[in-house]
C-alpha cells in the first residue's frame, strides 16, 4: 500500500467547470407572476411560492458557486502543502 497521496488536478477542475457552466444555466425563473383584477386566494398564495422559489433558488446559485470557490481555494492548499513537504523532504536529504 502506497502512502502517497496523489492530487490530481484536471479532473478536479474539470469537475468544477462543469458544476459552474451547470449552476449558470441553471433556469431561475419558475414563472410569471399573474397579474390583473382577479382576487383569488389561490393567484396569491401562487404568486408567493413563486417569488419565493425564485429567492430560494437564487440563494441556492449563490452558495453553490461560493462552495465551488471554496473548492478552489482547498485545492490551490493541498498544492501548496504539497510543495511545501516536497521542498522539506529534499531539504532533508
Amino acid at each position: 500500500m502506497s502512502k502517497e497521496i496523489k492530487l490530481t488536478e484536471t479532473p478536479i477542475k474539470e469537475g468544477i467547470s462543469e458544476l459552474q457552466s451547470s449552476i449558470r444555466t441553471l433556469d431561475l425563473s419558475f414563472s410569471e407572476i399573474i397579474e390583473g383584477d382577479n382576487k383569488l386566494e389561490m393567484v396569491t398564495v401562487f404568486n408567493e411560492i413563486i417569488e419565493d422559489y425564485e429567492t430560494l433558488l437564487t440563494q441556492f446559485e449563490a452558495l453553490f458557486l461560493s462552495n465551488i470557490d471554496a473548492t478552489n481555494e482547498a485545492v490551490e492548499k493541498l498544492k501548496e502543502t504539497d510543495r511545501h513537504i516536497a521542498q522539506g523532504i529534499r531539504l532533508a536529504k
